[in-house]
């Protein structure tokens, strides 16, 4: 505890001291105050994180108003068959972010020229896409080595489709996430940086499942929510679905 202590000057008045702490009682103060750092810091990272989110989410529903106009005025209500939305774009052979550029009020993803970083702002960049997990590329985030944070399922699923001579691939795929329920996400987060526990150097100590977690717009209301994860084993019916309404193999 304090003391307080007296002193005379020397007109023979005494005066008092002010009080100060003792060793044990700013040593108690100090541990109080790690304590308490210790408590906040966490929460302060998780309310971060959530706001990272919560811009990702809203970059996602940007994505998904496009597709929405792009099937409604030049697809038929197909989704477009393009490459994956995560390998940039060639005039050749055009990607999702192509098509966005006419429906999406953003400039696409570039490069300059003799430069190796893309160039990407919203909607196509995940607040927390801040580090890679290829060394090949120094670990930089995705949007900077790929052109963007996320990817379009359906390009995979039309892909694989097509590998497996389904002969509509573009209908079958369309028509399969029409008819699933759950409804089925059309554009994702390309890796798992909202787990808390994501961490590109020790991606080989947990499983693809424990990692999961990501967010992504729908097909049909083109709503945004965190999908469930979903094990290769898990698609087969899904798959099963497109052969059918593809006109099935041999195409």
């Amino acid at each position: 505890m304090t003391r307080r202590h007296t002193q005379q000057s020397r007109n023979g008045f005494t005066r008092a001291i002010p009080p100060a702490f003792t060793l044990i009682e700013l040593l108690v103060v100090i541990s109080i105050i790690v304590v308490l750092i210790s408590i906040l810091l966490p929460a302060l990272g998780s309310s971060r994180e959530a706001a990272r989110s919560v811009k990702c989410q809203t970059n996602l529903r940007s994505i998904g108003q496009g597709l929405e106009m792009y099937m409604a005025q030049e697809s038929k209500g197909l989704l477009p068959k393009v490459r994956p939305l995560n390998e940039g774009t060639n005039t050749n052979d055009p990607s999702l972010l192509d098509i966005l550029a006419k429906y999406v009020d953003a400039p696409i993803p570039y490069k300059n020229e003799g430069e190796e970083n893309w160039v990407v702002t919203d909607p196509y960049r995940c607040p927390s896409d801040r580090a890679g997990s290829d060394a090949a590329t120094g670990f930089r985030p995705l949007w900077q080595s790929n052109g963007t944070s996320y990817e379009y399922a359906a390009a995979s699923l039309m892909v694989f489709s097509e590998l497996a001579t389904v002969r509509n691939v573009q209908f079958g795929v369309s028509k399969a996430y029409e008819v699933h329920r759950p409804p089925l996400p059309v554009v994702l987060d390309a890796d798992d940086w909202h787990n808390p526990r994501f961490a590109v150097n020790k991606r080989g100590e947990v499983s693809s499942e424990v990692r999961w977690r990501r967010n992504a717009v729908y097909y049909g209301d083109w709503h945004v929510e965190s999908p469930p994860y979903q094990s290769p084993e898990s698609q087969q019916s899904l798959f099963e679905d497109i052969v059918q309404f593809g006109g099935g193999l041999g195409g």
